[in-house]
């Protein structure tokens, strides 16, 4: 039998209420509304954190957030809450982060924001009393970088350029605050269901520094866009990120931001690779080397797709000709060249935009083609393979995957298993500190070694 918590069967019970708020809401300019209940939700916007866990003191866990993410929102009786933050460190033990007591009240939903340097971060709440739509919906907003910048808000309707836009005020860091629209109807002053465009400039200024993509505005309920930073790969920047009532985030990138790649050359060829990378006319071919086991460093570059061609200066290998990389906007690419059966090759991933400060992102991939199902381990000092908390299963062949670790040393060893479900060691590691913040990539590949193959760690 399986049993939950009261928080869970509260959230059940009345989750049909709270899923109003994406599918029934909206119209009336007043202040009358149908929810009975109190309802909270918790936002991560600490750039350098950890995954967060809200709960109550001894009590219910309201779920956790990354970097970027919320909770699932909550139904609950109108009272007073003592709530905990927590992180879980390399050891398996929480670590406590601050508490906070909020007053929940009926009608109104409270949005919990962590926010500013995790050593130190900033809880704050802001609260709105939720009301019954139809047909429209009401626009909230906040800023919540690191640095507490500050933004003159447009909004248009979808297709129309900047010098068509509304301006809807300045959202700063201090205060949430709703927009309102520039061409209410007689049955609402809120705005009309549809697609449109945001525009951000500084403060009194007219240059825009981030334009979204067309947003469909399409639920009967309350939109809060926030204003966050960027971390993971790629360190600057600026994400717009839409909170409605479910743990589902949705994260706009500027439309004109650039994005960035890098290359390594996973052969043991004894020459350096060429490689050329281009195919835009916006941007100049780039043109360079990479000897075996070298990795690029990160290349900006305006996003687009693109071409890369590869080819050995002996010529002995067949080369690879216009394989197509697509980076969009705010966008970091790996790009992992290889040689099977006497071709070049590549494989590629997206790589991480969480933050590496306590938990790291790391990619693996296969790249012995020797073998379709490749399993990594991730084996801390009091360890083994049976007993790992962290694994990856059956990578094949130009496969990645990735994992969230915390911080700490772990053993990374590769393996397979035979015809007779044995498994055969490719090769492991010494235990190595996955503790810096970078995006790791772990590969395993063909080397001259006792067993033929090797695993390296990039960063």
């Amino acid at each position: 039998m399986q049993f939950h918590s009261k928080a869970w069967l509260r959230n059940v019970a009345i989750g049909l209420i709270a899923l109003l708020g994406l599918s029934a809401c909206g119209g009336s300019s007043g202040s009358s509304t149908d929810y009975s209940y109190a309802y909270i939700q918790f936002y991560n916007a600490s750039p350098n954190g950890a995954n967060v866990e809200m709960r109550e003191v001894d009590g219910d866990s309201f779920g956790s957030a990354q970097f970027g993410d919320t909770t699932s929102m909550y139904s609950m009786e109108k009272d007073e809450y003592e709530l905990e933050f927590i992180r879980t460190d390399s050891d398996d033990q929480e670590v406590l982060i601050d508490t906070y007591t909020v007053d929940l009240k009926t009608g109104y939903k409270t949005l919990i924001v962590m926010s500013g340097d995790f050593s130190d971060p900033i809880i704050t709440e802001y609260q709105y009393e939720r009301e019954t739509l139809e047909d429209h919906f009401r626009l909230f907003a906040l800023s919540v970088t690191i640095d507490e910048d500050s933004y003159d808000f447009y909004l248009s309707d979808a297709g129309d350029p900047f010098e068509a836009a509304n301006f809807l005020g300045t959202v700063t860091a201090s205060e949430m605050i709703e927009l309102d629209y520039w061409d209410p109807d007689d049955d609402s002053d809120y705005f009309d269901e549809g697609e449109y465009t945001i525009y951000l400039t500084e403060p009194g200024s007219t240059d825009v520094v981030f334009e979204s993509q067309t947003i469909d505005f399409a639920y009967e309920t309350e939109y809060l866009m926030t204003m966050r930073d960027v971390s993971g790969a790629i360190q600057d920047g600026l994400i717009v990120d839409t909170i409605l009532n479910s743990s589902t985030v949705t994260a706009l990138t500027d439309v004109e931001a650039d994005a960035q790649y890098r290359i390594y050359n996973s052969t043991n060829l004894s020459t350096a690779l060429d490689v050329t990378f281009g195919g835009t006319t916006d941007e100049e071919d780039v043109a360079f080397s990479l000897d075996a086991g070298e990795l690029s460093e990160f290349t900006t570059i305006t996003y687009g797709d693109y071409r890369v061609t590869v080819s050995d200066s002996t010529g002995e290998y067949t080369q690879l000709s216009n394989k197509l990389i697509t980076l969009n906007q705010g966008e970091s690419k790996a790009i992992l060249i290889y040689e099977r059966n006497g071709a070049l090759g590549a494989a590629t991933f997206v790589e991480s935009g969480l933050p590496q400060a306590y938990d790291k992102t790391v990619n693996f991939i296969n790249l012995v083609e020797d073998f379709d199902d490749v399993d990594f381990y991730l084996v801390r000092n009091d360890e083994t393979i049976d007993t790992a908390e962290y694994d990856l299963q059956n990578l094949e062949f130009g496969e990645s995957d990735s994992e969230v670790l915390p911080s700490d040393y772990y053993e990374v060893i590769a393996v397979y298993e035979d015809d007779n479900e044995e498994q055969i060691l490719l090769d492991r590691t010494a235990l190595f500190g996955f503790n810096e913040e970078e995006n790791y990539i772990v590969t395993v590949e063909p080397a001259d070694t006792a067993t033929g193959y090797e695993i390296n760690i990039l960063y």
